[in-house]
């Protein structure tokens, strides 16, 4: 309920009044890393977690000793994802201030960010934003995937989202649709940010 109710109260901002599904949030979390990354435990983190249909998913194939952190706008829904207790570190924060996020938690980079956001509701000038700061915080060798609704693919939002993250990153690698999921969806695989 904590969801629809953050859906209906703002509607832009979550972009779909239902969780991710079980499919789709596999296919978000497979990008994350099982074992250790240059001899350290994996940074992984999550933008719009809600109420942790993805984090769940995320937590249970980061290895012990990771460290997920997952940035929630909405209190209601960031509240409900605490009390779930999947071992996230749970931020209520605009994803825009990542570079704060990681820096209070003494970090620079994340191995690996998974986003549900609704790129496609933002404004180009939002879109370049938020994607230039995940750029400077994702690690080089890292890797960011997005979740996109099909039903919007054709829109120009879209399209304009989809060559920002090819001006963005030299490998984008879009899956098909999840014809399963409600809305119907498909993934961005997104590596080697251009700084």
């Amino acid at each position: 309920m904590a969801f629809l109710a953050a859906a209906l109260r703002s509607p832009r901002e979550v972009g779909t009044p239902v969780p991710s599904g079980p499919s789709l949030a596999r296919r978000l979390a497979a990008v994350v890393p099982r074992g250790d990354v240059d001899g350290r435990r994996p940074v992984v983190v999550e933008l719009g977690a809600g109420t942790g249909a993805v984090t769940g998913e995320i937590a249970k194939r980061v290895p012990p000793g990771s460290t997920l952190i997952a940035i929630e706008r909405d209190a209601g829904m960031a509240q409900q994802l605490r009390a779930r207790g999947l071992g996230a570190d749970v931020v209520t924060a605009d994803a825009r201030t990542l570079h704060q996020i990681l820096a209070e938690r003494g970090l620079e980079r994340a191995d690996a960010i998974v986003s549900v956001l609704p790129w496609t509701l933002m404004t180009p000038g939002q879109q370049r934003e938020l994607l230039a700061v995940l750029r400077d915080t994702l690690h080089p060798a890292g890797v960011f995937t997005a979740a996109a609704y099909s039903a919007g693919y054709p829109m120009p939002t879209a399209r304009r989202f989809r060559g920002e993250l090819e001006r963005g990153f030299r490998e984008v690698v879009p899956t098909r649709s999840m014809w399963d999921n409600l809305p119907p969806a498909m993934t961005y695989i997104c590596r080697q940010p251009v700084t």
